[in-house]
């Protein structure tokens, strides 16, 4: 059996139209919020919050601060939508409001841990059913969020944001006020480290 990590994060995200699609939705909705247009927020917040939402509990462990930090990123991005102007990623631009939302939490010192069941369960939210391999498929999850949790926070909001979310390095450069070369460090310091607190789980038990 392969490495769990590797099969749930796989070294190649996808890049085809389905991402392609997404990141010109993304990027007609915000032009039109930029306008003022009320309609398109309405589309965008359907569309985009289960994702920040599954974001924001990875990084804080807590679904009543997950639920609010998506509301902050809309309400953020709303109260500052002339600032787009269609330049570069559009899915970093939400991403860049979204961890400016999430470190303003860290600030506040409001963060909460919720039960690594809960956290399985919204990862599985998105994850394919198969019966047969359901109770390992549990096992394996829960052993790789208790390793992305002892992860630095700066290396587990790369990592999270890269091979949950499917930001770029560059992309992760812009959301986070990193430059690239600190992403890519990060990302591979939290690949070595996942690896090695797998492999210690796996043998305890």
């Amino acid at each position: 059996m392969g490495s769990p990590l590797r099969s749930l994060f796989p070294d190649e995200l996808p890049t085809g139209p389905c991402m392609a699609n997404r990141e010109e939705n993304l990027t007609r909705l915000l032009l039109r919020i930029a306008t003022g247009d009320a309609p398109a927020m309405q589309e965008l917040f359907l569309q985009e919050r289960s994702s920040l939402h599954r974001l924001f509990f990875g990084l804080a462990r807590c679904a009543s601060l997950a639920d609010d930090l998506v509301q902050s990123t809309f309400l953020g991005l709303w109260q500052y939508r002339a600032n787009y102007r269609g330049r570069g990623s559009a899915a970093a631009y939400l991403y860049r409001i979204a961890i400016h939302q999430w470190r303003r939490s860290l600030r506040r010192e409001i963060r909460g841990k919720d039960s690594w069941a809960d956290l399985s369960r919204d990862f599985e939210e998105s994850t394919p059913d198969d019966a047969s391999t359901d109770l390992e498929r549990k096992e394996t999850m829960q052993r790789i969020w208790i390793a992305i949790d002892d992860l630095p926070d700066e290396q587990r909001e790369v990592f999270l944001l890269h091979r949950y979310h499917g930001l770029s390095c560059p992309e992760i450069s812009t959301s986070t006020d990193v430059n690239i070369k600190t992403v890519e460090s990060r990302l591979r310091l939290a690949l070595i480290k996942l690896t090695r607190s797998l492999h210690t789980l796996e043998k305890r038990s």
